[in-house]
């Protein structure tokens, strides 16, 4: 049996596993589109064997199986199972011997991914960026532009303390908007929010996955659960570039997430975080204000961690001050010449006697 230290997943295995697959699909289906398998971006595609997948379109394969903890969702049925499950509840083996043990190790090294990310990144990130957008299609559409220096966008970036990472940006002179741009690992466009900088009009404008096509006049026809997670996903603000294993902070807006390394931004207080609330990694720093307070009170009662405004704005000094969330209180230190935000990490609490401090 091998080790189940730092399991890999040769070419060879993953060669050995389409095959057994492919077996799967031929005993299972007799239509030969159905026994088609597709490969894509991290994961198989195929025809689900447990429900037969779509009656009508037979092209259709909602089956999916992905690389990184050999976990196979079908987004028509629900059915969930390892490959290992999958294959032995239709009775079908790996051509190699030794593959079974490798594929079992490699499952339970895995399992904490699994169950950090299952349902907001592993079983949606790989069709959000198979639907994801380029940035020139992106920029073409929407006629937004490149902050550059000098530009008035980029005094607004200025005065934010967010000059530095203009590129992370884009502005239209109509409407006097800045683009917060959601996006993946390979710079594609995911999802995107508009702040009203000048004049009046809605302050945000929130476009996930499905807005963003309608809008650019093709919209996406997939299944509705899968749809609705990729919705879901594209609106949490760098959840691609998310590492679970390390410590997690989420905020209500994506300018505040800017400051702070490894974190999530919601684009709203109201959206539910439950999904969250079973991954031991993630902190909540809500705004310092009547509805963030809430919402991190909700959170310590339950063993969060959340992030405590009071003791921490008392403790230095900044009490006096109307900040309210981390780009104020970034605003103000470089007002004051203070050190303060290099100390953040040390007022997260999951102590409910902590509650008098948020």
């Amino acid at each position: 049996m091998t080790s189940t230290s730092n399991i890999q997943l040769t070419e060879e295995l993953r060669e050995r596993i389409k095959i057994a697959l492919k077996e799967l699909c031929v005993q299972e289906h007799s239509s030969p589109s159905k026994q088609l398998l597709k490969s894509m971006p991290g994961r198989i595609t195929l025809a689900c064997p447990y429900c037969g997948d779509s009656h009508e379109d037979h092209t259709k394969k909602r089956g999916n199986m992905y690389w990184d903890t050999l976990q196979y969702h079908c987004y028509n049925c629900s059915e969930h199972a390892n490959i290992h499950s999958l294959l032995k509840d239709h009775g079908i083996r790996l051509s190699n011997s030794d593959d079974a043990f490798t594929v079992i190790d490699y499952i339970q090294q895995n399992k904490v991914k699994i169950n950090a990310e299952d349902t907001l990144k592993h079983a949606v990130m790989s069709s959000v960026e198979e639907y994801s957008i380029t940035l020139d299609d992106f920029k073409k559409f929407f006629r937004a532009k490149p902050v550059e220096p000098g530009d008035w966008i980029w005094f607004q970036l200025k005065d934010r303390l967010l000059h530095n990472r203009a590129e992370e940006f884009l502005y239209t002179d109509k409407g006097h908007r800045l683009w917060i741009l959601n996006m993946t690992n390979t710079g594609k466009v995911i999802g995107a929010q508009t702040r009203k900088m000048k004049g009046y009009g809605a302050r945000y404008l929130t476009y996930d996955l499905s807005k963003l096509y309608s809008e650019m006049g093709k919209p996406l026809e997939l299944e509705p659960i899968l749809l609705a997670n990729m919705n879901k996903a594209s609106t949490l603000f760098g959840i691609m570039q998310i590492n679970f294993q390390r410590p997690v902070t989420l905020f209500e807006g994506p300018l505040d997430a800017k400051f702070m390394h490894n974190s999530i931004a919601l684009a709203t207080a109201g959206r539910s975080t439950d999904e969250f609330d079973e991954m031991a990694t993630v902190r909540y720093m809500f705004d310092n204000d009547k509805t963030g307070r809430a919402k991190m009170i909700e959170k310590l009662k339950k063993g969060r961690s959340v992030f405590m405004w009071t003791k921490f704005l008392s403790d230095n000094k900044l009490d006096k001050y109307n900040i309210k969330d981390l780009n104020d209180l970034m605003l103000k230190c470089f007002e004051l010449k203070s050190s303060a935000h290099k100390q953040l990490n040390n007022y997260f609490t999951s102590n409910q006697l902590d509650l008098w401090y948020l």
